[in-house]
């Protein structure tokens, strides 16, 4: 499993300087590695992490759940891996090398001998957490126990996902005791990317993962596991704190050059220079299927409401949302001039300003979005509706739904009301609360944590969503998760499960349940 174990990702840091966060990685056979101190390990570790969230695991989610399409004007068949859902073991293959090299410098924090660091070993079992649950979600059974070894165990063996759900309410369980009882001589964090050493939000966020982690297993019936939840609920509602914003991460953004670059928007936007040239700009564009929800299309469950996001998350062309039907094939003969799409909006790339060194550097240095508070709301709203918290379902339904407009600098004005009365989505028009929570959900998330989404659709088939057009589906229905990559049948043949594209559309992690 060598993939692992590859890259330590800490960044060169400098105390007085955070856009040094951004500097390049160390190498793991230096011995500087074994005498770095967890401060200036944290950093790295927490911009590389969101770096795959925001890129790999956010396009893998929009495009799965029929948010975004490709732009067919400029491209033969775009998309066409995703479309099919024809997945292979090369297939979001960094997902798995970019989730596991940043977990590997967290467990390097946790793992440290140096005294007085528990603030920072609270917040890397933290971030542990919230990204061994996506590794869990989207792979089922993985290395865990084993894992984080280096050379002392380049196969580690597999453990059952369930376990590691357990493990991982542990480690947020202990990051919680070690922030709620502080050494007096406990070191400071400074150098905390997301919440610049603020415990009490790290707490808060402990919750909300651990909240996220619960929701997951909502449909598994056997007595011990519901025991277990109910325990564990009974935890949170006795805490009742979690996260009340934005949960935003900023190690120095900036256009200085490509690698200081906020990681959405220079992948998906610009390059530091400026250019196209780069990045997948031109490649991606609305679904027709979202942008109809956006513009309140005659027909569509919201037809007749308009919504005002819909400009922050696209551009518009004629006034509306303009996208492509997944699997829609070209006119010969149309292009992009001819045929305009969408391009993504302002309250995704803050590309803004009165030039193109100026919009480049306002969208470069844009924080990411690590878990937005819409996210909580929904978080709650679901766990109420399930009789899991206590609370008002709809009052946390609203103020998610606000808080999405929020973020995305849109005005909500009547928009609430509007949708009540629609059947499948509005709350009180719907029988189904869970299906107007994540579909409400799935607007907040797209293109910002597309992959919560997918996950969610998965566990649940909500939100309703159309599959791909033109016969590309070479796979009876969306994949339940991931195949391993190819990396670990080369290197860690004993261990890996060996599955096939069609087993993949079939099998889950655990809590799935057809």
């Amino acid at each position: 499993m060598k993939k692992i174990f590859l890259i330590l990702a800490v960044a060169a840091v400098s105390l007085t300087s955070c856009s040094d966060y951004l500097a390049d990685n160390t190498n793991v056979n230096s011995p500087l590695e074994a005498s770095l101190p967890p401060r200036l390990i944290l950093p790295g570790a927490q911009s590389q992490a969101f770096r795959t969230q925001a890129i790999n695991m956010n396009r893998l989610g929009s495009i799965m759940t029929n948010a975004w399409g490709g732009n067919i004007y400029q491209f033969t068949n775009p998309l066409q891996v995703e479309y099919s859902y024809n997945f292979d073991n090369n297939t979001y293959a960094a997902v798995w090398d970019g989730l596991y090299r940043s977990v590997n410098n967290f467990q390097k924090i946790i793992e440290t001998d140096l005294p007085n660091q528990g603030n920072f070993i609270a917040i890397s079992k933290i971030m542990k957490a919230h990204y061994m649950q996506y590794i869990v979600d989207l792979y089922g059974d993985v290395p865990y126990f084993e894992a984080f070894k280096g050379q002392q165990n380049l196969t580690p063996a597999y453990t059952d996902d369930a376990i590691i759900y357990k493990e991982l309410i542990k480690e947020l369980e202990e990051a919680r005791a070690l922030i709620q009882n502080p050494s007096a001589t406990a070191e400071g964090v400074a150098t905390d990317v997301v919440f610049s050493g603020n415990m009490s939000r790290w707490l808060q966020l402990a919750n909300t993962i651990e909240l996220r982690i619960l929701l997951r297993q909502s449909k598994l019936t056997d007595a011990t596991t519901v025991t277990y939840l109910n325990t564990k609920y009974a935890d949170l509602r006795a805490l009742n704190n979690f996260i009340t914003s934005d949960v935003l991460i900023n190690p120095g953004y900036s256009s200085a050059n490509n690698d200081k670059q906020s990681p959405f928007f220079g992948s998906f936007v610009r390059d530091a220079a400026g250019s196209t040239t780069n990045t997948t700009n031109t490649l991606f564009t609305s679904s027709k299927h979202f942008a109809d929800v956006l513009n309140g299309e005659t027909g569509g469950p919201t037809a007749g409401v308009i919504d005002a996001r819909r400009s922050r998350l696209w551009t518009l062309v004629g006034g509306k949302v303009v996208g492509t039907d997944q699997g829609q094939k070209p006119v010969p003969g149309q292009n992009n001039t001819s045929n305009p799409t969408s391009r993504f909006g302002l309250g995704l790339t803050n590309y803004v300003g009165a030039n193109t060194a100026a919009r480049t550097a306002a969208g470069s240095s844009k924080a990411g979005a690590l878990m937005l508070l819409s996210e909580s709301k929904f978080l709650q709203a679901e766990a109420v509706q399930r009789g899991f918290l206590t609370g008002t379902a709809q009052t946390l339904f609203n103020e998610g739904v606000q808080a999405s407009f929020t973020y995305l600098g849109a005005t909500i004005g009547t928009y609430l009301t509007e949708i009540d009365t629609k059947p499948n989505f509005g709350w009180t028009a719907s029988t189904n609360k869970i299906q107007v929570i994540l579909t409400q959900k799935w607007i907040a998330l797209s293109g910002i944590h597309g992959v919560e989404n997918y996950i969610n659709y998965t566990r649940t088939g909500f939100p309703v969503i159309p599959g791909s057009i033109n016969g590309f589906n070479l796979q009876p229905s969306r994949p339940k998760r991931l195949i391993y990559p190819l990396s670990e049948y080369n290197a860690n043949s004993g261990n890996v499960p060996i599955l096939t594209s069609a087993q993949i559309t079939t099998q889950g992690p655990f809590w799935y349940v057809p």
